[in-house]
């Protein structure tokens, strides 16, 4: 087990000496199931970086900071991490919706 911050533990199979953390604690954490319209997913001000993972195994997801313009887009099983210095929340879709993702923000 290794303390995340005061309170808080996270448990690693093999050890957390191969976890790496940048930017400091996690300070947002969420699991969502997508759907076919951007929705935005506050998370927000204070943080640097958003990773998004893609766990759908079949729907490619897009995001967007305004709801609008495509910013990228996660084939199933990509991750990304996003500079989100500036923002306070992200837009998500799924192209057929109904996949999973998680993203996390510190």
């Amino acid at each position: 087990m290794s303390r995340l911050w005061k309170g808080s533990f996270i448990m690693f199979e093999n050890g957390s000496k191969p976890v790496k953390m940048a930017g400091g604690p996690i300070s947002f954490y969420e699991e969502y199931t997508t759907t076919s319209l951007y929705v935005e997913r506050v998370f927000g001000g204070g943080v640097n970086s958003i990773t998004i993972t893609n766990d759908s195994t079949t729907d490619t997801v897009s995001v967007s900071f305004d709801g609008a313009t495509v910013e990228a887009e996660l084939k199933p099983g990509e991750s990304l991490t996003l500079n989100t210095a500036t923002k306070n929340s992200i837009y998500i879709r799924g192209a057929g919706g109904g996949g999973k993702i998680r993203s996390w923000a510190w």
